[in-house]
């Protein structure tokens, strides 16, 4: 069995609060959208594109635009900030 260990170096740590950071960054929410869905990127303006694949490198998601090149972007979180709808 695998185990991960973080270990923290320094005086008078806060265990609990330190605890508590980590568990807040585990997924819990699915994702609105899948591979292959039809999305908006915002690349400084909201651009089509399409989910090309979900948990990539730590991102949310993989957008590949509709544009000549077939660029990829990424969305980090799940918001509409990042990817929406079209």
């Amino acid at each position: 069995e695998r185990e991960n260990i973080f270990v923290f170096i320094g005086k008078n740590l806060d265990h609990q609060w330190l605890k508590d950071c980590f568990q807040a960054c585990i997924v819990t929410d699915k994702l609105r959208f899948k591979v292959g869905d039809k999305v908006q990127a915002n690349i400084g303006e909201y651009t089509n594109g399409t989910i090309i694949k979900v948990w990539d490198d730590g991102n949310a998601y993989r957008i590949e635009l509709d544009d000549a090149d077939k660029t990829n972007v990424y969305a980090p979180i799940d918001v509409d900030t990042y990817v929406k709808a079209r």
